[in-house]
């Protein structure tokens, strides 16, 4: 994929969006919500999820569900009519392989879902990513750390973003070599969404180890949501 077919992709995002925003006055039931996770080891799930779903469902009046990855039961789905949100970054192999087949077994259920974009593409959330940067250059120099991309499309994705935040992105193997550049005051921001132990062990005094845990990125995502018609 070059430059500007990806760009396409993120323009296509970003039109799916506009065109349910301009649904959002007309008067119809709401669908529930079904987020795709990765998850931890057996299914684990961090805390901050439970504020995020509490928060969507007070707000909506509508169920919110999750599909856990790593989960080892099968999980059902007590809803009919659903949007089914992967909440993932980059467009690897769980966006391209794993989010299909889950629709397509909802489908086999007789579920009636809609499936959105990748959280990562959507126009608003790169908007919640600028405004953070603006902030952070003021004092560091922000670096986005990503785990090891395995394809293209994920490596395009995340050149398309640090041209538009204007920052150095790297896999977060590749950190060391910042370090060894102390004047220039580079700063880790872990590009996921929840906490890992990779991210942790990057962690300084001064730094995050997943956008989830700033208030602002939370309660974007929370937004986000709940706008859904």
């Amino acid at each position: 994929m070059n430059k500007s077919s990806n760009n396409l992709l993120f323009l296509k995002n970003s039109e799916f969006f506009e065109g349910i925003q301009k649904k959002k006055n007309k008067v119809f039931s709401k669908r529930d919500i079904r987020l795709i996770i990765h998850g931890s080891k057996n299914g684990f799930v961090h805390p901050i999820m439970d504020i995020i779903i509490n928060q969507v469902q007070k707000r909506r009046g509508k169920l919110v569900e999750l599909e856990v990855l790593t989960e080892n039961s099968y999980q059902t789905s007590s809803s009919k009519f659903i949007w089914l949100v992967p909440l993932f970054l980059l467009p690897g192999n769980h966006v391209r392989i794993d989010v299909p087949l889950i629709r397509n077994r909802l489908k086999n259920e007789l579920i009636n879902s809609k499936l959105t974009p990748y959280i990562g593409s959507w126009k608003n959330w790169i908007n919640i990513l600028v405004e953070m940067i603006k902030v952070e250059k003021k004092s560091v120099t922000p670096v986005f750390l990503h785990h090891p991309l395995r394809s293209k499309v994920a490596s395009d994705h995340m050149l398309f973003l640090g041209n538009r935040l204007g920052i150095q992105t790297a896999s977060w193997t590749e950190w060391d070599k910042f370090l060894e550049k102390p004047s220039m005051n580079y700063s880790p921001i872990p590009y996921t969404l929840l906490p890992t132990e990779k991210t942790k062990s990057l962690n300084r005094k001064d730094s995050i180890s997943s956008l989830l845990e700033i208030k602002s990125f939370r309660n974007g995502l929370i937004n986000l949501l709940s706008e859904l018609p």
